[in-house]
Parts: C-alpha cells; sequence; structure tokens
C-alpha cells in the first residue's frame, strides 16, 4: 500500500502489525521522513521510503538524542529511495546521520548524506549503498566518517570531501571492522590527521576485517600527523587479521605521495 504523509497524524493508524508500507515524502519534509522511518519500525515486512526528486531534508536536531543521530536508529528491514535528493544536517548540534542497529538491514538509493559530524554512517547490522554520495562531513570526537562492525555493500557510490581532524586515535574515512564490499566507487578530496605521529592516519579506508575492492578509484586524499608527520600517513591501512582484496583499484594523488599503493597482502606490512 502507499501511505503520503500529509501529516504526521497518518503515521499513527500504522499499527505493530501492520503489513509492508510505502512512504511518500514531500520537499524539505523531515519531521515526515522521521516519522515515517519510526513507523516502518513497527511493520512485520520491509518497507519503502520514497523521497521526493532532488528534494532536500534538513536535520536540525537528533531525531535519535540517545544514539546521537540524526534520524532514527534502523533496526528493521527499510528502503530509503532518495530520487537525488539530500539528507544534510544543519546545526550547531553534533551527530551523525545514519546508525544500523544490529537487527537493521537498510538499503539506501540515489541519495547524498551531508554535513554530518561525529562521522556520518555507523553501521552494525547490513547497509547497502547504491549510488550514494557520502559528502562534506567530519568527525568531531571520532575517528571516520563511515564506521563499518557489520556488512556494508556499496556500489556506483562516493566518499570525497570528507574531513577527520586531530584524532587521538587511529583513524580512518572509512573504518572497517566488518565484511566490507565495494564496487565501482570512488574516495576522493578526503583529509584525516592525527594529533600525535603514533596515529595511524588513513585518508580513504582504515581496515582491520574483511575488505574487498572492485573498479575503486581512491585520488585527491590526504593525511598528516601532527606536526607534519607523514610517517604513519596512508590513503589505505590494513592492520591486524584484516583481509584486504582488491582489483583494478586507482591510487593517484593521495598525499604523501608514498600513500599510492595499496598494503601488502601481509597484513602486518603497511606500505
Amino acid at each position: 500500500m502507499t501511505v503520503r504523509l500529509l501529516c504526521l497524524a497518518v503515521l499513527a493508524a500504522v499499527s505493530a502489525s501492520a503489513p509492508a508500507a510505502t512512504f511518500v515524502i514531500r520537499d524539505h519534509d523531515t519531521d515526515g521522513l522521521i516519522a515515517a522511518i519510526r513507523a516502518a519500525e513497527n511493520t512485520r515486512e520491509p518497507d519503502r521510503i520514497e523521497l521526493a526528486p532532488a528534494g532536500l531534508y534538513i536535520v536540525r536536531n537528533p531525531g535519535d538524542s540517545r544514539q546521537s543521530l540524526g534520524l532514527p536508529l534502523i533496526r528493521s528491514a527499510i528502503t530509503i529511495v532518495g530520487n537525488g535528493a539530500e539528507i544534510r544536517r544543519y546545526s550547531d548540534a553534533e551527530f551523525a546521520l545514519v546508525g544500523v542497529a544490529r537487527s537493521g538491514k537498510l538499503a539506501l538509493e540515489n541519495l547524498a548524506i551531508a554535513e554530518a559530524s561525529r562521522g556520518a554512517i555507523i553501521n552494525r547490522g547490513v547497509l547497502h549503498l547504491d549510488t550514494v554520495r557520502i559528502t562534506d562531513s567530519f568527525a568531531d570526537d571520532a575517528n571516520a566518517i563511515v564506521v563499518n562492525y557489520g556488512t556494508l555493500r556499496g556500489w556506483d557510490s562516493e566518499i570525497s570531501h570528507n574531513a577527520v581532524l586531530a584524532a587521538k586515535r587511529d583513524a580512518g574515512i572509512v573504518l572497517n571492522f566488518g565484511r566490507l564490499e565495494l564496487a565501482r566507487s570512488r574516495l576522493a578530496g578526503n583529509t584525516v590527521t592525527g594529533r600525535r605521529s603514533s596515529v595511524l592516519t588513513a585518508s580513504a579506508l582504515l581496515n582491520l576485517g574483511d575488505t574487498d575492492l572492485r573498479d575503486v578509484t581512491i585520488e585527491g586524499n590526504s593525511a598528516l600527523a601532527e606536526p607534519d608527520d607523514t610517517s604513519s600517513a596512508h590513503a589505505v591501512v590494513n592492520l591486524g587479521n584484516g583481509s584486504l582484496q582488491g582489483e583494478r583499484v586507482t591510487l593517484v594523488d593521495n598525499w604523501p605521495e608514498e600513500a599510492n599503493v595499496l598494503p601488502t597482502s601481509d597484513p602486518d606490512v603497511i606500505n
């Protein structure tokens, strides 16, 4: 069925036993988007949320204050179809935008996630990114823009122009502890800095899990440990028992220059 959100009261009719639903959200109706996610959490089947074509959804306050998230934590199966829309934080409050719990399954399609703080996405469940752009975000008191503890699959997507600054511990734009698969995607124009030379900085990916990269471009990123120390600065870092597989991975114009290589197959060796 299709539920058009003309007012928030419509959502109250969606009960815990309701079947799968499709919610159509008007442009600029951030409250409607948040309400739709909460309603979708109460249905038995996977739900679908459709945003307005090229719409803009400004998040000014956390939709899940306990989790410091702009949108409610995803605990069920939901697909958000962006139709070229943007979900953008515009607030003095600091919060990530998207969080997926262990029980959650979230698919994002044709959508931009922008200007988050404390990173943009934290995934502990299953997250699919299809033509998604994660941009203009920073990590304040966090060590990554995208943190994955579960399964994250992305294709035709971009993570660009984000910053992790003055990290207190090892940091990366993408920090993977779980299963990460990226295909036909791009990580570009990102910056990571650490507070001291002992902090590893990965301007694209810090991997401690299982990662598979296919047709991925990593370009124009920069990493640095303060003050002006590049000995622990890389584009891609593979640590511990991490497994990193890659085919047709291009690294170009990353800084420092020696960062333009993938780590060796031995996870204890970092180029």
